[in-house]
């Protein structure tokens, strides 16, 4: 089971940042250096300090930017930049975004959870873990003894109990609302601090008998389990509630309509490839219709986009080569990959699509294996840098694709199992600086 409870967060004082926008920051680790510097010109306190600072010529083993984000922390603190709730809470956080020209509103429960080894009754990751940067972030870890951003689960709640309870108190006032913007993507925020007890014993309660799935931060929960391992062997009175046994999370409903989950496409290197031979190849498991562009109103990404959706149980991907036109494939054989080319791996697992393009695709036709793969295809989110990426001649060919289903998440986790690198994206992040978590009584 999942053992939740309350804690007293930090946050950003209104009395001292008017502006909460400017102070918050995307959830990424190995954000690139211009957005770095963006972040820092924005506000002398923005929490990009916190997790992910610079690193300068004059570093040394007692200033670098772990040491710097200690100072930070405790500099903020005594200041009142930032400023400890008084009650025990659980959050509630909602964040408003516009995809496709949809407005969703994804709602989610902040608490703090009791780590554990991975436990498909409890707690499963959905994909491996990346082991970059993860040096870094349990440095950071170890010297502001704090968690910035928040792990994101999924959980799967049929009753709708949850989601109805969001419902209500999304009808009051909320403690906290600000807007921000990640990668030009205008963001609405909104927090509500629950402290009422019995709200909160029915909210931990509802999550005794839920497994939860991480969707993004498996990195850092592993990160969370070598900081507690390390606390624990170098405490003897350790009794399991000390604050280094929990780390905080996000907690999102997987049956909630403003769950976004977004494809991650792949653009691939290949200097031979032929666009004749690639067609007459993929007809070996695929169903292939050439779709030309003769709308000046629709542009190939948002055509392709549309013409791959599916509301049945079926693999679509669209290949890109250029041009005005792209291929659909549709899977024909469905049992193919189980029966012969995986047969120890669960059926949920080899219906992905992105398993299905990772064998029958990139290592059946172009002979890639995964260090090729990691060499020659790259991932991103975005459909028009995939086409553009094709149109500068940086790739010659992009594979766009569907969302994977929260349906298939479940599955293959339950399973034992993890699914491919890069085949989650949950949309949008929690941002960091929202509330922070110091691991104290």
């Amino acid at each position: 089971m999942a053992n939740i409870k309350p804690f007293r967060g930090y946050r950003y004082n209104p009395e001292k940042i008017s502006n909460i926008g400017s102070v918050v920051s995307p959830p990424y680790y190995n954000i690139n250096e211009k957005d770095k510097a963006r972040l820092y010109d924005i506000s002398d306190y923005n929490s990009i300090r916190l997790y992910s600072g610079e690193n300068l010529e004059t570093d040394t083993e007692t200033d670098n930017k772990f040491t710097r984000a200690k100072k930070y922390l405790h500099d903020w603190i005594a200041q009142d930049i930032i400023v400890r709730d008084k009650e025990p809470a659980i959050y509630m956080y909602e964040q408003i975004v516009e995809v496709y020209g949809v407005q969703y509103s994804n709602r989610n429960f902040i608490t703090l959870l009791e780590l554990e080894e991975y436990n498909k009754d409890s707690i499963m990751p959905c994909e491996s873990a990346k082991e970059t940067s993860m040096s870094d972030r349990y440095n950071f870890l170890a010297a502001t003894n704090a968690d910035m951003s928040m792990i994101s689960c999924l959980y799967v709640e049929n009753e709708k109990e949850l989601l109805k309870l969001m419902n209500e108190l999304s009808e009051e006032k909320p403690d906290m609302e600000f807007d921000s913007y990640d990668e030009n993507q205008h963001l609405y925020h909104r927090v509500w601090v629950i402290t009422y007890k019995p709200t909160i014993d029915y909210i931990v309660e509802r999550f005794k008998d839920k497994p939860l799935y991480i969707t993004d931060g498996q990195a850092r929960y592993e990160v969370c389990l070598k900081y507690r391992n390390y606390m624990k062997a170098n405490n003897p009175d350790h009794d399991g509630t000390e604050p280094y046994n929990y780390t905080m999370v996000s907690l999102a409903n997987s049956n909630s309509d403003g769950i976004v989950i977004l494809p991650f496409h792949r653009m691939v290197h290949h200097p031979r490839f032929r666009e004749e031979f690639f067609v007459a190849c993929i007809q070996d498991h695929f169903k292939i219709e050439k779709i030309i562009i003769d709308s000046t109103d629709d542009s190939i990404a948002d055509t392709m986009r549309r013409q791959i959706a599916t509301t049945k149980n079926e693999t679509r991907i669209a290949a890109y080569i250029g041009g005005d036109y792209f291929y659909r494939l549709t899977l024909t054989d469905k049992d193919y990959i189980k029966q012969n080319l995986l047969p120890e791996m669960s059926k949920a697992y080899c219906g992905l699509d992105v398993v299905v393009l990772n064998k029958l695709i990139l290592e059946e036709i172009f002979r890639m294996d995964e260090e090729k793969q990691k060499e020659n295809v790259v991932t991103n989110r975005s459909y028009f840098t995939c086409c553009n990426s094709v149109e500068r001649g940086d790739s010659e060919i992009a594979f766009i694709m569907n969302s994977v289903k929260t349906e298939q998440i479940k599955n293959v986790t339950a399973a034992g199992e993890r699914m491919p690198d890069s085949t989650v994206c949950i949309y949008p992040k929690p941002s960091v600086g929202v509330v922070i978590n110091i691991k104290e009584d």
